[in-house]
């Protein structure tokens, strides 16, 4: 974990995409799914989470450990870093990119 904390002392690069659509699940349930993908290319990391609701929060771990908390709803995402158990950062994702997938 020490390498993650030196890498956000300031606002890690994340960016988030909202990535809408996906054949086979649709043909199952007939619900066009929906998911939350962060991307660090700094971490080397993507988390790709199932969107259920409207309004979700959860964290994103790194090597076991809870790394990230985030917010998101339909105005935006914010994060929040997290080193020991300590919110060490706070900010909000400023571009969110919508992908739709057949």
């Amino acid at each position: 974990m020490k390498n993650l904390h030196n890498t956000i002392n300031t606002i890690p690069d994340i960016k988030l995409t909202i990535q809408s659509g996906g054949s086979i699940e649709f043909v199952k349930t007939g619900i066009l799914p929906e998911f939350l993908v962060f991307h660090s290319p700094h971490l080397h990391r993507t988390w790709r989470l199932k969107l259920k609701e409207d309004k979700r929060n959860g964290v994103l771990k790194v090597n076991g450990q809870i790394a990230f908390y985030y917010f998101f709803n339909d105005l935006g995402c914010k994060m929040q870093s997290v080193s020991n158990g300590v919110v060490t950062a706070e900010w909000e994702i400023e571009e969110i990119l919508m992908e739709l997938r057949d």
